[in-house]
C-alpha cells in the first residue's frame, strides 16, 4: 500500500463520522435522542458482525462467563454514553458537544494505565493538561446558555465512553475487534430497547424526515468504523488515527454553517485547544 492509502482512510472514517454526527443532531430534535440512539447502535450490529463471519474470531471466547460479563457492562455504558453525546447535540451546541466528547481517548488512556499498566510517557500527561486546560476553557459562558450545557453533555460522554473503552480492551483480546463491537452493540441496542420501553416512548417516532436522518448517520457511523478498521488493517495505527480523530471538526464546520453557531474567544480557544490536543495525543498513541 501507498503512504497515501492510511490518509485515505482515516480522511473516510472523519469525515463519515463528522457527518454522521450532524445528520443525529438533525434527528435528536425531531424525534428524541434515546430513539436515535437505539436505531444507529442497532444499524451498527450488521456490518462488524458480518466481518466476524467472514474473519477469523474467537467465537467460542462467547460463552465465557468473564466475556459476557464485560460485553454486557460496556453495552450498558455505551448506552449511557451515546444517549448523554446525542441528547447534547439535541439541547446544547454542536461545536461545544462534539471536541468534549471526543476526549474520551484521553479518558481511556489514563484508566488503562492504572488497570492494565500500560504506560503513559511525558508528552502524553502534558497533553492532558492541554486537553484539560481546553475544556475549562470551553465552559466559560459564552452568548448562550446552551453552550454550558453543551459542556456538561460532553464532559459527561467523554467519562462514560472513556470507561467504556477501557472494558474493551479485554473483549477485543478475548474475541478480536469485529465480534467484539458486535456483541457490545448488541448489549447497547437491548438496554436501550427496555429503557425505552419501560418510559413508555414508542421505539422509532419518525416524522418530519427524522426515518431517513438517523438511518443515515447509522449508515455513516458503521462504515466510519468500516473505514477505520480497513485503514488499520495494513496501515500503522499512528498514520489513521490522527486523521480519523479530527471528526470534530468537520461537524463544527456543519454547525457554523448550518446552525450560525458562534463561540466566544476563550471558548474558540479552548475547543481548538481540546481538538489539537486530541489529535496529537492519538498520534503519539
Amino acid at each position: 500500500m501507498s503512504q497515501a492509502d492510511p490518509a485515505l482512510w482515516g480522511f473516510a472514517s472523519m469525515f463519515a463520522w463528522g457527518v454522521a454526527d450532524m445528520l443525529a443532531k438533525y434527528a435528536s430534535v425531531r424525534m428524541g435522542s434515546a430513539s436515535v440512539t437505539l436505531v444507529i447502535q442497532g444499524l451498527g450490529i450488521a456490518p462488524p458482525l458480518l466481518a466476524a463471519l467472514l474473519s477469523d474470531s474467537a467465537w467460542s471466547a462467547l460463552v465465557s462467563v468473564d466475556f459476557v460479563i464485560l460485553a454486557v457492562l460496556t453495552g450498558l455504558l455505551l448506552a449511557v454514553g451515546y444517549s448523554v453525546f446525542y441528547r447534547g447535540l439535541e439541547r446544547g451546541m454542536v461545536s461545544i458537544v462534539s471536541p468534549l466528547s471526543a476526549c474520551y481517548l484521553v479518558v481511556t488512556t489514563v484508566l488503562t494505565a492504572i488497570f492494565f499498566d500500560e504506560v503513559v510517557g511525558l508528552v502524553k500527561w502534558l497533553l492532558i493538561g492541554v486537553i484539560l486546560m481546553g475544556i475549562v476553557l470551553a465552559s466559560t459562558r459564552g452568548r448562550s446558555g446552551a453552550s454550558i450545557s453543551g459542556v456538561w453533555y460532553g464532559v459527561t460522554a467523554m467519562m462514560v465512553m472513556g470507561v467504556a473503552f477501557t472494558l474493551w480492551k479485554p473483549l477485543v483480546d478475548d474475541v478480536g475487534p469485529f465480534l467484539a463491537v458486535a456483541s457490545v452493540r448488541i448489549f447497547s441496542t437491548v438496554f436501550l430497547s427496555i429503557y425505552l420501553t419501560a418510559r413508555r416512548v414508542a421505539w422509532f417516532r419518525f416524522r418530519s424526515g427524522a426515518g431517513l436522518l438517523v438511518i443515515g448517520a447509522g449508515i455513516l457511523d458503521s462504515l466510519g468504523f468500516v473505514a477505520f478498521n480497513l485503514g488499520i488493517e495494513r496501515n500503522p495505527v499512528s498514520l489513521v488515527i490522527p486523521i480519523a480523530t479530527a471528526y470534530p471538526a468537520v461537524t463544527m464546520a456543519l454547525a457554523v454553517v448550518l446552525f450560525k453557531e458562534r463561540l466566544t474567544q476563550l471558548q474558540m480557544v479552548g475547543i481548538v485547544a481540546v481538538l489539537g490536543g486530541v489529535i496529537i495525543f492519538s498520534a503519539v498513541t
